[in-house]
């Protein structure tokens, strides 16, 4: 804030050095002689009109003054030019919500259009222009070579300036392309203004001034809905994505990734209500997810909670109006903010907070537009948690929350094809079964035995190699379907397992005893394993296998064993 406030300070000195004695003396060398004051506060007022109310392209303004200003200089001279511009500036600051920002920019843009102009009318009288003079060809040749020269050393010490601040944008652009084709669009617009007010004074005004700033309403309306209709079609094709998405993680992480490139934020972060706190769900910062330790927001706390507590939508421009509301985290650079709440039912679900880098970078429009996004959002990720308890009740076993028989045959079957492609090298196949399970079941009742299921369940999940799938293929018997393991690493695994699960503790509370208290039991089990392309080349066979390697070997040669299968 300090360092800002000297900038505006600097500006300010080489401002009150430049601007007012450079004025006084082009007054007292370049007098304009007899004015018409009513012209020139006309003049005034569509210079600050045309400036205030810009043709947007692409969404960024174009301003066309030089339409007013040229007829101005072309009438009464310089001295007069630079009053109409110095007034129409004030247009382009008032667009600024941020005081300190308005008057730094004023100070800035004011000495650039005070220096455009005097090399702009030093190019006019050397290619021989006249002031007042109504000669056709010498007045266009003059004219142009006044907007050339405006144009060009508009970019150049606009260069210059991008160069002391230390900003990083190219010397030439496309959109300088425009600016020097309109040229040729202003030259012909401020010469029938400037001809119609020698030859019919004040009627020009009205014959050329009013016509102009209606075609410029409607061009910019145009654009306004142009960019609302093309963001209202974006926005329907990411409600498509996001509804074809099957998991909760993929619609939010989906959801984070192309709200951040629609409305071109740096940073996007989704926030989890729950019971009044909020939790950091997603963060997103320059197209990128990260990790970041950012503790619980509860209501009214931070931006977020804020809004929360609110339940409206909040907009900010600048840093300064918002960084005394932040907690715990935000970025040095981030700038203008748009957070809003994500509802389903009345009920917030959400808080989304989108930030840029850039001042001013969200418009109030933008806030319907992310309204319907947030809506295809919840109906998305509602979609999603149905699909997967769907899967989860079609495809998971209920007891253990491990995958169902149904599910491993498919499984193995996919692995097979993957293994007959090519795409991998080996594939086994581990079963277990819990030796004596029904003596347990008889001496400890049913609900112990489901208790140990589930506890040994656990036990087979958390030891599951990656790329494997492990699940309950029915009662007591559980397998894993290993691809890229040869025999050899999944009889060493299978021993490893055993060897865990033969001294894991169970902890049970028995039904069928007088006294219910917490009990001890340790239970062993059995294991075969099989694998292709060693043993076979068909799916439901290497299972098989592996069932007569767990039974055959295992089973009747003393349980608590592996056992391969042999051909």
């Amino acid at each position: 804030m300090q360092v800002a406030n000297r900038s505006t300070i600097r500006y300010f000195i080489l401002w009150l050095f430049t601007v007012p004695p450079g004025l006084v003396y082009v007054f007292l060398n370049y007098s304009p002689g007899q004015v018409n004051w009513m012209y020139v506060a006309t003049f005034m007022l569509f210079g600050f009109l045309t400036f205030y109310y810009p043709i947007l392209r692409n969404g960024k303004p174009v301003f066309l003054v030089l339409w007013v200003t040229v007829p101005a200089f072309l009438i009464y001279g310089v001295f007069i030019e630079m009053i109409v511009m110095q007034v129409s500036i004030f247009a382009v600051i008032l667009s600024f919500p941020s005081k300190r920002s308005m008057i730094q920019r004023f100070f800035i843009n004011s000495m650039l259009f005070f220096v455009l102009s005097i090399i702009a009318a030093g190019g006019f009288y050397i290619a021989g222009g006249e002031i007042g003079s109504i000669d056709f060809w010498p007045v266009i040749i003059a004219v142009l070579c006044y907007q050339f020269i405006h144009t060009v050393f508009n970019d150049v010490l606009l260069y210059l300036y991008t160069m002391y601040e230390k900003l990083k944008l190219p010397f030439f652009s496309k959109d300088q392309l425009v600016d020097y084709a309109l040229i040729f669009v202003v030259l012909p617009l401020s010469l029938t203004f400037y001809y119609l007010l020698q030859f019919i004074g004040a009627g020009a005004f009205l014959l050329l001034g009013i016509p102009f700033f209606f075609i410029s309403l409607v061009i910019r309306l145009y654009n306004t809905s142009e960019n609302i209709n093309a963001n209202l079609q974006q926005a329907g094709d990411i409600g498509h994505r996001l509804s074809d998405l099957m998991t909760e993680n993929a619609v939010i992480d989906q959801f984070v990734k192309e709200v951040s490139d629609m409305f071109d934020a740096e940073y996007t972060y989704l926030f989890d209500h729950q019971d009044g706190w909020l939790e950091l769900l997603r963060s997103y910062e320059h197209e990128q997810f990260i990790n970041i330790d950012f503790s619980l927001l509860s209501v009214g706390q931070g931006i977020a909670g804020v809004v929360l507590e609110q339940n409206k939508p909040l907009i900010y421009t600048e840093k300064k109006e918002w960084e005394s509301i932040s907690k715990n985290y935000s970025p040095e650079k981030m700038q203008s903010v748009l957070c809003v709440p994500i509802s389903r039912n009345q009920k917030i679900e959400a808080i989304l907070f989108l930030a840029s880098d850039r001042k001013s970078s969200f418009d109030e429009y933008q806030l319907k537009i992310l309204d319907l996004l947030c809506s295809y959002f919840t109906v998305s990720v509602e979609k999603a948690r149905y699909m997967e308890e769907a899967v989860t009740k079609n495809d998971r076993c209920a007891l253990t929350g491990l995958y169902n028989y149904r599910y491993l045959e498919e499984q193995l079957m996919y692995e097979m094809d993957r293994l007959e492609n090519e795409a991998i090298t080996n594939l086994s196949v581990v079963m277990l079964d819990i030796d004596h399970f029904k003596q347990v079941n008889d001496t400890y009742g049913h609900q112990s035995g489901n208790d140990i299921l589930q506890m040994f369940g656990k036990i087979l999940e958390a030891a599951l190699p990656k790329g494997g799938t492990v699940g309950r293929y029915g009662g007591e018997e559980f397998v894993y379907i290993l691809p890229e393991m040869s025999k050899a690493e999944a009889l060493e695994f299978a021993e490893t397992l055993r060897i865990a699960i033969g001294g894991y503790e169970f902890s049970i509370v028995p039904d069928l005893v007088e006294e219910k208290h917490p009990l001890i039991v340790n239970i062993t089990s059995s294991i075969g394993v099989s694998s292709a392309p060693a043993d076979t080349d068909e799916a439901m066979t290497l299972l098989r296998n592996a069932d007569r390697a767990l039974y055959l070997g295992a089973k009747q040669a003393g349980r608590n064993r592996v056992a391969e299968y042999v051909k």
